[in-house]
């Protein structure tokens, strides 16, 4: 039986592809907001750094990016800036 190698290959190609992008992870949320630089902090842990939503708005912070970041829920929501 003989074997085609250019089959072979493509089938091995495409099996990888698909199941290397069923682990992939999606952007998080706030990455879609507007402006959403301007109204997280920034926060280290141990040795990383985090984003943060602070207890209050920035001036710098549009009002709509500021409601759009509050209303992320569940795995989305922003970790609040909890000072020790």
């Amino acid at each position: 039986m003989k074997i085609n190698m250019r089959k072979l290959s493509m089938a091995i190609a495409l099996i990888a592809g698909i199941s290397a992008n069923s682990f992939a992870a999606l952007p998080p949320k706030y990455l879609e907001i507007k402006d959403f630089k301007q109204c997280l902090q920034e926060k280290e842990i141990n040795s990383y750094r985090i984003v943060c939503m602070p207890k209050k708005k920035l001036a710098a912070c549009p009002r709509a990016s500021w409601k759009q970041l509050n209303a992320l829920t569940e795995n989305d929501k922003i970790p609040a800036c909890v000072q020790k």
